[in-house]
């Protein structure tokens, strides 16, 4: 199927690491309230073992152990919301780390697809997940992981409208960062 518009952009490095700089806060600030029961949920659960360290129920090696525990817990979530922000910012540079670093997206009427010198990927519009406009770029982040990167100075006021109308016929919000 011949694709309605295209874009075609060179991923320099100063470009990739604004946008990883860019992802990496975004991703971090916008995931913490998932967090927030297992952090609170920590913080009782060492208060309990606390009190009940000095109400004398239990051993004080004990509770050590259980408070340990329950911090690698919380630290376990704070990694995993690290380590996704990471992942995230890394594969929407997946261009970054070839020879030749021209970057293609085309966009068809059912589908978005994105091509590298070594990755080719695609997406149908039904997989979109969100829209998020950056001040340098867009972010299109698909429900099956993919990420695809639009500087917004290659976007024409037809490709904007185009996926703005597909956002919303797909009911993906289009957010501002």
């Amino acid at each position: 199927m011949e694709p309605i518009q295209s874009i075609e952009y060179e991923l320099t490095s100063e470009m990739a690491t604004e946008i990883q700089r860019e992802l990496v806060r975004w991703e971090l600030r916008r995931g913490w309230r998932r967090d927030l029961p297992v952090l609170v949920g920590g913080v009782l659960f060492i208060a309990l073992i606390v009190a009940l360290g000095l109400g004398g129920w239990i051993l004080p090696a004990v509770g050590g152990g259980l408070a340990c525990l329950v911090v690698f817990f919380a630290m376990g979530a704070v990694w995993q919301r690290w380590w996704a922000s990471q992942a995230a910012a890394s594969m929407a540079l997946i261009g970054l780390h070839t020879m030749e670093r021209r970057v293609r997206v085309e966009f068809a009427e059912d589908r978005v697809r994105m091509e590298t010198e070594f990755f080719r990927g695609e997406g149908a519009w039904t997989e979109l997940d969100d829209v998020v406009v950056f001040a340098t770029f867009w972010l299109l982040r698909l429900r099956n992981g993919g990420r695809i990167i639009l500087p917004a100075k290659t976007i024409t006021p037809e490709l904007d409208a185009f996926i703005r109308a597909k956002a919303e016929q797909m009911t993906a919000p289009v957010l501002t960062a």
